[in-house]
C-alpha cells in the first residue's frame, strides 16, 4: 500500500466514527501517529476546562516529537467530552503526562503518553531527522 493511500486510510480511520477515532487513539503505532499528525508533543496537563459540549485541556509542552521546534511553551486543545467514555480513556488529571496531536486540519486527538509510545516517536523523529 502507497504511504499516500496508508495515511488517508488513518486519516479516514479517524473522521469515519467515534469508535474508529477510538481506535485509532488507543491502538495506534507510532508510525501511524507521524502520518496522521502534523504537530506531535508530549505536555504535561495544567489545566481542565469545559466549553459547551468540549473538554478544553491547557499542557506544558515537555517535549516536540513532529512538529516547529522552539522554545516549550504550552497548548490548548479542545476535545469532545464524549471521548473520554467513548475511547474508554479517564479525563486527564493535572499533571499527567498526555501526547497531544494536532493534523493539518486542526483535529486534535489526546492520549495518556506511555512510555512505550514517547520512545518510539523519539525513534521515529531521529529516522525523520537523517
Amino acid at each position: 500500500m502507497s504511504s499516500v493511500l496508508r495515511t488517508l486510510s488513518f486519516a479516514l480511520l479517524f473522521a469515519s466514527s467515534a469508535a474508529h477515532a477510538c481506535l485509532f487513539a488507543t491502538t495506534t503505532p507510532p508510525e501511524g501517529w507521524y502520518r496522521w499528525a502534523s504537530i506531535l508533543v508530549a505536555a504535561d496537563v495544567t489545566e481542565l476546562g469545559k466549553e459547551a459540549a468540549r473538554d478544553v485541556v491547557t499542557a506544558r509542552v515537555v517535549e516536540t516529537f513532529k512538529g516547529p521546534e522552539g522554545p516549550e511553551g504550552t497548548i490548548t486543545v479542545s476535545v469532545p467530552s464524549r471521548h473520554w467514555a467513548s475511547c474508554k480513556l479517564e479525563v486527564p488529571a493535572v499533571g499527567a503526562r498526555v501526547l497531544v496531536a494536532l493534523n493539518a486540519n486542526s483535529d486534535a486527538m489526546l492520549v495518556p503518553l506511555s512510555a512505550k509510545l514517547a520512545e518510539g516517536l523519539r525513534a521515529r523523529k531521529a529516522k525523520e531527522a537523517k
